[in-house]
């Protein structure tokens, strides 16, 4: 019995002396915090690492103000490291960010107010984003005659025996040459597929202008001939704003298809025009980039631009 009162006493006074320790614990406020404004999709955050912070809370206000410290702040992300890439942002905007150090139930006092701006969106840096969050890569095609050639060279150079491939073609007016390229060429494409690859095919425009038939689609099978069926029944139209529904037609993609590749997964994005943003579509950049990375595998994105 005194053994068992003992090994109790202990056990108490173990957890006493870890609230005592939680609630003694002091973190500094965050400093040096520095905010790009040279990107149209992203800011990037850095600050100054806090001793004994566990991780970061990230606030942002969306709006311009004289005072920023009355403005009000909503949580956007958390990091465990002293630096944080927001992708929820829009293009030519302005904001304001505050960082707060945790560990456990204590954090510090907010960061001061830092400005940070995006200027204004190109498909050359959404296409770069794109890929570079989804562990893809960037390819440019100067020209129509390049497209053939260039997806070829994403086949050869990143799949591999057993992968799902989508292709999904912006289909407005400004890409008709490059479709029919496509088109004369796919016996060659698929010629360059390795073994055991899934093909499934996408087309996207603007849901705004086209709310029904803005994107087709058809599923990933070893049946090639449908590719070539689908592509044959593609017609261009509209795209007379510049900017496509890139966002909603990539969520799409990931979400409808019946992925079972356990080894590769791929998503070609063929097109010439940056993403639509704010009210002009339903997902978003942080949506899309979300989506790829919590697949079992992931979708990596591979995005050729055209005139890039």
């Amino acid at each position: 019995m005194k053994k068992l009162l003992l090994l109790l006493f202990v056990g108490l006074a173990v957890v006493s002396c870890k609230k005592d320790d939680e609630a003694s614990l002091s973190l500094d406020m965050p400093t040096s915090v520095d905010a790009s404004s040279n990107f149209a999709l992203k800011v990037e955050l850095a600050w100054g690492a806090v001793t004994n912070a566990e991780g970061y809370n990230i606030y942002r206000a969306d709006e311009s103000f004289e005072d920023p410290e009355g403005l009000d702040y909503t949580l956007v992300g958390t990091s465990d490291t002293n630096s944080y890439d927001d992708l929820s942002v829009e293009s030519s905007s302005a904001y304001y960010y505050r960082i707060e150090a945790f560990s456990g139930d204590t954090t510090s006092d907010l960061s001061a107010p830092v400005a940070a701006t995006t200027i204004t969106i190109t498909a050359d840096e959404a296409f770069d984003v794109l890929a570079e969050y989804t562990g893809g890569r960037r390819y440019d095609a100067m020209s129509a005659v390049e497209v053939p050639d260039i997806i070829i060279d994403v086949i050869t150079e990143q799949a591999v025996e057993g992968t799902d491939l989508v292709f999904l073609i912006d289909n407005t007016f400004s890409m008709s040459n490059d479709i029919d390229e496509v088109k004369a060429a796919l016996t060659d494409i698929i010629s360059n597929l390795p073994a055991n690859n899934r093909l499934a095919m996408a087309v996207y425009n603007d849901a705004n202008e086209d709310p029904d038939g803005w994107y087709d689609w058809f599923d990933l099978t070893e049946d090639y001939s449908q590719a070539q069926t689908f592509l044959d029944e593609i017609s261009v139209y509209g795209g007379g704003d510049f900017p496509e529904s890139v966002y909603d037609g990539l969520y799409n993609t990931v979400d409808f298809l019946s992925w079972g590749s356990d080894t590769k997964r791929m998503i070609l994005v063929i097109g010439d025009a940056p993403p639509l943003e704010g009210s002009l579509t339903t997902r978003t950049l942080s949506e899309v980039v979300d989506i790829c990375n919590d697949m079992d595998v992931v979708a990596n994105l591979y995005p050729i631009l055209i005139g890039g």
